[in-house]
Order: structure tokens, then C-alpha cells, then sequence
């Protein structure tokens, strides 16, 4: 009987350790552009600028040279008459943080802002400066291992990071996205409109302190959440030097089976 409790428990935990799985990526000696896309399901602007980026792969620039970050802000919740449920404090503080950055007192929706550095004119020049990013050398690598166990992401990763001045101020980001979410809205500047939410940020953690000596091991835990799907969801990393606001690097993950 003792010998059968005991095969019983080991069937007990046999799925927890069949189904846990573990993803990896490094990053390249190419410079990946990162797009910060600031929006809100209430502004009447921001279809238009998530039609742009949607379609930018269509014209070339594709997820080996390009990494989208949508952000949804709260700050439009209580004026437009639509509470955006991917709205959060945490995403508009960042946008005011790059604001700062880039020696700006205003924010605004739809706002680009590429490897750090706002773009007013994003119809007209952000396809430029993702192309002119890609040109540059990469100041940073990365690289993240994620491991799914019993419904929590384990995320390791590994920064290295050149030249004095980079180490001295450069920290590291971690975002959970997701792709192809449906939300119907029906106030606001946008009822009756169906969206298809690409790249959207579930989760935005940070910053995490880097190591001066140019290399840092950074290890985090997410909790996931029952409302997203996991097939559809990316671990995104990036490094930011918070003197000069440029991002350094970044690295995309998906999560995909």
C-alpha cells in the first residue's frame, strides 16, 4: 500500500512537469528599434496611428528590425466618456517619463516614441528613424531564458552593456504583450468601433538596476493572468540609458508553443 501512495503522488505532480516549458533568445548584432505607441481606445486619433503600425510590416519592416510596446493610457478615462480596461497609471507614467527625457511638459495621444525619442511627425518620419535606428551598433546584448511552471513566468536575463558612461546610467525594462485581442467599445470618441489590439501591454515592470561592470543577471517573476492567452503573448526586454533616454537594445519573446 505504501509503494502505491507513493507512485500516486509522483503521478500527482507528472503534469506540472510535463507541461512546463521554457522558451529562449539572444539578442543580434543588429540594432532593434523600439516603438513606444501611446493610445487610448477613447481617442478619436489613435485608429489611425494602429492602422499605421499594423501595416508597417506590409512595407517592409518587420519584426527582425522593429519591436512595438502599445501602451494604453488612463488619463483620457474621465474625459472621454470610455473607461479603456488596458488603460493603466503605470503606462502613462512612463509616457510622462519619456516626455521628461526628451525635455517635454506634455504628453499626448497617439504619441511615437522610437528607441527613446518622441516623433511628432510619425506619419512622415517614423519609418525613417526605425530604418536609421537599424543602422546604428548595439550598445547592449541580451539575452532571456522564460520558464512556465503552475501558471507563473520565471524570467531570467542577461545584460551586458558597453561603454562607461551607458553602464553608469543604463537600466533594464521587462514587458508582457499581447497580440490580436477583440474589444468592441461603445462610448467615447470611437463607439461602435470593433478594435484588434496588436502588441498591447499587459504588463510594464521596471526599471531594474544594472551592474556597472557590464554585465548584470536580472531574475523576475510574473503571475499570469487568467484573461491572457498565452499563445498570443511576448516577453519583451529592453535597455535604456536614462541620461540620454536612448534604448540601447531590445528583445522580443515570443511565448508561442
Amino acid at each position: 500500500m505504501l509503494r502505491f501512495k507513493q507512485i500516486l503522488c509522483l503521478l500527482c505532480l507528472l503534469p506540472t512537469m510535463v507541461f512546463a516549458q521554457t522558451w529562449q533568445a539572444q539578442s543580434t548584432d543588429t540594432q532593434m528599434a523600439v516603438l513606444e505607441l501611446f493610445t487610448s481606445e477613447g481617442c478619436g486619433l489613435c485608429p489611425a496611428a494602429d492602422r499605421f503600425v499594423n501595416k508597417l510590416p506590409e512595407q517592409g519592416i518587420t519584426d527582425e528590425e522593429l519591436i512595438v510596446l502599445g501602451f494604453h493610457i488612463d488619463y483620457l478615462d474621465d474625459k472621454k466618456g470610455w473607461v479603456d480596461r488596458f488603460a493603466s497609471p503605470v503606462f502613462s507614467d512612463r509616457q510622462r517619463q519619456l516626455a521628461r527625457l526628451n525635455l517635454f511638459q506634455s504628453v499626448y495621444t497617439p504619441e511615437f516614441v522610437i528607441s527613446g525619442e518622441v516623433i511628432h511627425n510619425w506619419e512622415k518620419y517614423a519609418k525613417d528613424v526605425i530604418k536609421a535606428v537599424k543602422g546604428f551598433s548595439p550598445e547592449a546584448a541580451i539575452t532571456l531564458s522564460v520558464t512556465e511552471d503552475a501558471k507563473n513566468l520565471a524570467i531570467k536575463a542577461t545584460i551586458k552593456v558597453e561603454g562607461s558612461e551607458n553602464r553608469q546610467y543604463s537600466v533594464l525594462y521587462l514587458a508582457v504583450t499581447e497580440d490580436d485581442i477583440i474589444s468592441k467599445v461603445s462610448g467615447g470618441d470611437n463607439a461602435g468601433t470593433t478594435f484588434h489590439h496588436q502588441h498591447l501591454v499587459r504588463k510594464w515592470l521596471g526599471p531594474f538596476e544594472l551592474n556597472r561592470q557590464g554585465e548584470t543577471d536580472v531574475l523576475n517573476e510574473i503571475k499570469l493572468d487568467e484573461a491572457w492567452n498565452q499563445n498570443k503573448l511576448k516577453i519583451v526586454a529592453l535597455v535604456q540609458n536614462l541620461d540620454d533616454g536612448f534604448v540601447l537594445q531590445g528583445l522580443s519573446l515570443p511565448l508561442t508553443n
